[in-house]
């Protein structure tokens, strides 16, 4: 049994948790110090073009069912190993990055909204043991909680909203377009880093099974996380106004409108509790795929999960005991916007070239083997 085979169905599900979870964190108020109430207007672009790489990155994956290739074997045939290695290397430090900011949104998230004390390294632990569990069983492990637990983490999502939007008044996002569009198309460049959430699918894509609805169900799902997630946006941004910049967890502040009384008491902390589980399914999804990058980086191939590649990632990830996540993300992520960038939105738009190349001189080295 294939334990990394993962069905569109599966994919697209994950696709939906991993768009919508991360960015009701901290990146809203990132937003609203870059542009304000036009906030909103960044995402749409942002998505708009995650949208585009997302159509050739699905064309891409229907051509690949030729010959099942890996990403790896795709560069290192049309391209050369140098490029290989040096793309596998910005993935391995951008899943790691991202799951580092990841993670400490959410443990502030657990300190202010669950008033869990913790330090870093008892919160990291756990979820880096969940995440060594994960690549034991294979990707499928985590595909299966996704479908588990997607129906209920949007429908949580969708409470949320709607029992704040009843409270917001979007005469707050006037005038649109405020900030200018250059500013906003700028600012969607700039926060590049926390979008293109699709880059898990090329560790997987070589056992992706493909049926002939390939993009309905990966763009509906794809839809329903933009839609939740420029709502989102829209409604704190009205909501908070000029002190949004200084909301640091968006959700959290904008569950306290969701408030309801019922016989039994308040439920709202029950609905965040279960959306948070979306944000844990990404950061395990991001580790697994670290663990997947570092282990092509280097030509190696696991039949069990190797401690010692998980322990070196683990340490990775204590990198916010020596310097902060805000660090990380402002000055750290502005040095490496480019190399992210490539491997974000210039593979996929390449990479229905490159397989139909691979594909191709695999056809031609079979007769002569």
């Amino acid at each position: 049994m294939n334990k990394d085979k993962v069905t569109v169905g599966q994919f697209a599900l994950l696709l939906l948790l991993v768009t919508s979870g991360s960015k009701f964190l901290s990146l809203p108020s990132i937003l609203a110090g870059d542009v304000g109430h036009d906030s909103w207007l960044v995402l749409c672009v942002a998505f708009l073009w995650d949208g585009v790489c997302l159509a050739f990155l699905g064309w891409a994956l229907k051509l690949n069912q030729q010959n099942h290739l890996s990403l790896d074997k795709i560069l290192r045939t049309t391209l050369t190993p140098i490029v290989e290695k040096l793309v596998l290397l910005v993935f391995f430090v951008l899943f790691v990055t991202r799951s580092i900011v990841l993670l400490n949104s959410c443990y502030r998230m657990f300190a202010v909204t669950f008033d869990v004390s913790t330090n870093w390294i008892m919160f990291v632990l756990p979820i880096v043991a969940v995440s060594f569990f994960a690549i034991a069983r294979g990707f499928v492990s985590i595909a299966r909680v996704g479908q588990l637990m997607c129906a209920l983490i949007v429908l949580c999502i969708v409470a949320l909203l709607s029992f704040t939007v009843r409270q917001t008044d979007f005469g707050g996002l006037l005038p649109i377009a405020e900030a200018g569009w250059n500013n906003i198309i700028k600012t969607a460049f700039d926060r590049c880093f926390w979008f293109a959430d699709y880059i898990f699918v090329y560790f997987v894509m070589e056992n992706l099974h493909i049926k002939k609805r390939t993009f309905a169900p990966i763009f509906a799902s794809f839809a329903v996380g933009v839609v939740l997630t420029v709502a989102m946006n829209a409604i704190f941004v009205a909501l908070f106004g000029s002190i949004a910049p200084e909301i640091k967890l968006a959700m959290s502040k904008i569950s306290v409108f969701s408030v309801s009384e019922t016989t039994n008491g308040r439920w709202d902390w029950l609905t965040l509790s279960v959306w948070i589980m979306s944000v844990l399914i990404k950061i395990v999804i991001f580790i697994y795929c670290a663990y997947k990058s570092g282990e092509k980086l280097f030509g190696l191939h696991f039949t069990k999960p190797n401690v010692w590649a998980i322990l070196v990632i683990a340490l990775l990830l204590m990198t916010p005991l020596l310097i902060s996540a805000e660090t990380i993300v402002q000055d750290f992520m502005t040095k490496l916007l480019v190399p992210f960038a490539v491997v974000q939105y210039i593979l996929p738009l390449s990479l229905p070239l490159l397989t139909t190349i691979a594909n191709k001189k695999m056809t031609v080295e079979v007769p002569n083997e």
